[in-house]
């Protein structure tokens, strides 16, 4: 077990390592990854900014989907106003699109967890807004709230894995109290600070 700590407090070795071979060599992925996660982050936000530019999105689709019953072509999907509720399609868009990539990406990069935990909260307002609004069945309602649990759940493991993490990096024995550095440089180009104490 020592010898594991002592790797793990070697900063300098491991984190030039993980920068050199897996964030320089990648960083146009981890760009347009970042970039792709700001474009759908509105659900990632408060939810007293998220459900505002929520609407302000439907508008724009509905607006569109106006248009196109206008020129008698297809309306597009989540574009027909008079077909969608607005809480359940935040409901799939935050369930189909946005939790995958979210949970990819804290896997990655951990500092990002809080994120994940108001998208979960966020999900849970959306479905309030739903039943005032929509009257759903109960069986409905159910199905909702399994989404949102398996949503919760997997924040938490995502919580427990960084826990985890974070008590085998700090490397605390006897006389030591070393841990590795979690600040991620910005793509840097090379090694980072040795050892904090």
């Amino acid at each position: 077990a020592k010898a594991f700590c002592d790797v793990q407090a070697c900063e300098h070795v491991l984190s030039y390592h993980y920068i050199e071979e897996v964030m320089q060599k990648n960083e146009l992925t981890w760009l347009q990854l970042f970039l792709h996660l700001a474009d759908v982050s509105n659900p990632l936000k408060p939810f007293r900014v998220c459900e505002p530019w929520a609407h302000r999105v439907l508008d724009e689709f509905f607006d569109q989907g106006d248009e196109e019953k206008r020129l008698g072509i297809p309306v597009g999907m989540l574009n027909d106003r008079d077909k969608i509720c607005r809480p359940a399609s935040q409901h799939g868009f935050i369930n189909f699109l946005v939790a995958p990539l979210v949970f990819a990406t804290v896997r990655i990069f951990q500092p990002f967890l809080p994120l994940a935990d108001q998208m979960s909260d966020n999900l849970a307002s959306w479905k309030h807004l739903w039943i005032d609004e929509a009257n759903p069945p109960p069986e409905e309602i159910a199905k909702r709230d399994a989404d949102i649990f398996r949503i919760q759940d997997d924040v938490r493991q995502l919580e427990e894995r960084a826990a985890t993490e974070m008590r085998l990096m700090r490397c605390e024995g006897p006389g030591s109290n070393k841990r590795v550095s979690l600040a991620i440089p910005s793509l840097m180009t090379g090694p980072p600070s040795s050892v904090v104490p």
